[in-house]
């Protein structure tokens, strides 16, 4: 029996995703609650002996409460698993912490046996950043674009609202432009849309706003 596994290492992120688990939607902070922690190499090892990577096909890496790349140990995580194990990778990320060269040396390190899902909610910065908030759409291509010239599995996403619905075309193809062998399209159905389809949030500024449901859903 191959097992896939879950792994969330950090609850930190460099976003302020308004939708996300993590964030305050009363001006973007973190919620008070949240205890922020990360996970280092040993605290892997200890929880992931070499025996029992034996019995893992995959270890996925997702930023359901952070982002995976914030933790300081991702690579030597990674090197640890592809090292001692025949289990693959996937990451999924903003795609806007790290360098170009991190993404390059990783995906060198772990060729085919490392997929990163790369986020691209928008065909420029102000739709990008309408949700991905604290990100950088150029960031996130350039990262897809390094990953790419390595032997890695690039992978995209654009989460749906209707500010991006009708570009959905165009978000495809500039990230497949650059680099991602696949993308995409998950639509926004988190709890708190009001009756008329709007999710609304005070912004980092103390202002006002929403985000509203894709009609297409």
């Amino acid at each position: 029996l191959m097992l896939v596994v879950d792994v969330a290492i950090t609850n930190l992120c460099n976003a302020r995703c308004p939708q996300c688990q993590r964030t305050d939607r009363n001006g973007l902070g973190i919620v008070s609650a949240l205890p922020l922690t990360t996970w280092s190499l040993n605290d892997f090892k200890k929880k992931f002996n070499v025996k029992c990577l034996e019995y893992i096909s995959e270890v996925s890496f997702c930023g359901t409460w952070g982002d995976p790349l914030m933790a300081k140990d991702i690579e030597p995580i990674v090197h640890y698993i592809i090292d001692n194990s025949k289990a693959n990778v996937m990451i999924t990320t903003n795609g806007s912490i790290r360098t170009d060269k991190f993404y390059w040396d990783l995906g060198v390190y772990c060729g085919r046996r490392l997929s990163m899902v790369i986020d691209v909610d928008g065909i420029d910065e102000q739709m990008h950043q309408k949700y991905r908030r604290g990100t950088s759409l150029k960031k996130s291509l350039e990262a897809l674009q390094s990953l790419s010239q390595t032997k890695a599995i690039p992978l995209s996403q654009s989460i749906i609202f209707k500010h991006n619905e009708d570009y959905k075309d165009q978000m495809k193809e500039l990230a497949l432009l650059h680099g991602s062998h696949f993308h995409q399209h998950v639509y926004s159905e988190r709890e708190g849309f009001d009756d008329n389809n709007k999710w609304h949030f005070i912004n980092e500024k103390g202002q006002k706003e929403f985000l509203e449901k894709s009609t297409h859903v």
